[in-house]
Formats: C-alpha cells, sequence, structure tokens
C-alpha cells in the first residue's frame, strides 16, 4: 500500500474505534504493528531529590519562616517524582521506524538510516549509518526490560536486514 493509503486507513481506523469506544464496543482489531518498550529514568529523579534534600538540610535558619524557600524544597521532590512517575523512557518501534524519546522531543530513524545494532548483556546499542546518531538502551541507566527489548529489536533487525552484532561481538546478519 502506498504512505497516503495507509495514512487514510489509519486515521479511519482511529475514528471507528473513538465511535466504538463511546458505545462500549470492541475496538476495530488489527493494530498497526507498534511496539512500545518503557523503561524508567531514575538518575534525574535522584539528582532532583538529592538537591531538595541539600537545600533542607542546609535551611538557614532565617528562612525558616519563609514559606517560598519551603515551597522551593517541595517542588524539587514534585519534580524528582514527575520524572520518575510520568516522563517515561521508551523505544517505540514500528513498522520501519525506531523512535525514542529526548529531552527536545521525539527522535526518529527509519530502517534505512540504522547502521548497526549491538546487543549485549544489559545494553542495546542503535547506531545510524551518518556514524553521529548513537542511542543506548541499558537496565543500568534506564530500568528497560531487556527481554522485552532485544527480542523486539532482534525481530525489526531480522524484518529490514540489518546488521546485528549479538554479545561475543561477531557480526550476524538477519535474514
Amino acid at each position: 500500500m502506498s504512505r497516503k493509503w495507509e495514512r487514510m486507513v489509519q486515521k479511519n481506523k482511529e475514528k471507528i474505534n473513538k465511535q466504538r469506544e463511546k458505545h462500549g464496543q470492541a475496538p476495530v482489531a488489527g493494530g498497526d504493528g507498534e511496539m512500545t518498550v518503557r523503561g524508567r529514568s531514575w538518575l534525574l529523579p535522584l539528582a532532583l531529590a538529592l538537591a531538595g534534600l541539600l537545600f533542607a538540610v542546609t535551611l538557614p535558619p532565617a528562612a525558616g519562616s519563609d514559606s517560598l524557600y519551603q515551597i522551593t524544597i517541595i517542588l524539587y521532590f514534585v519534580l524528582a517524582l514527575f520524572h520518575f512517575l510520568v516522563r517515561r523512557p521508551y523505544l517505540k518501534i514500528g513498522k520501519s521506524q525506531l523512535s525514542w524519546r529526548t529531552y527536545t522531543g521525539e527522535k526518529t530513524l527509519t530502517a534505512s538510516e540504522i547502521g548497526t545494532i549491538r546487543m549485549t548483556t544489559g545494553d542495546v546499542v542503535i547506531e545510524g549509518k551518518d556514524g553521529k546518531t548513537r542511542r543506548t538502551f541499558s537496565r543500568r541507566m534506564h530500568l528497560y526490560p531487556m527481554d522485552r527489548l532485544t527480542d523486539a529489536v532482534r525481530q525489526f533487525a531480522a524484518k529490514h536486514q540489518i546488521n546485528l552484532q549479538e554479545d561475543s561481538g561477531a557480526r550476524v546478519k538477519a535474514d
């Protein structure tokens, strides 16, 4: 199908699913093949919580009655909680593209732009053909469920014939 046709089908499917949801019916089957693997960011929330704790511990005696100082400390903890619970990192695997969240928005690489995918025990590294794009998805930094992530990326690489490097470092051409 052409891309224009796919967009039209997707748009109509979304419209029908909204109508069916209003009437209490199940959505139309046949998703767009998109899978999202979500992690959990812990480094920035920890830094924000430690900054809030530092401000709370070093509270000057004169600022004890100042409510704005106390609100600032509380807002550091709220921001840390927001980053931990709501703003979760993800890898979205579509039909022919991979997308993930960055601080400036969503970054997308199509299958033709991906050079290699390297997988180790706790990391998946996606490198672009341009040599500039490199993204690491790890269990340590973002608490990704690595079993689901590696399976999904392995299927994507096999579907699009992308070079895949496993733990041993030997290149495997995906069939």
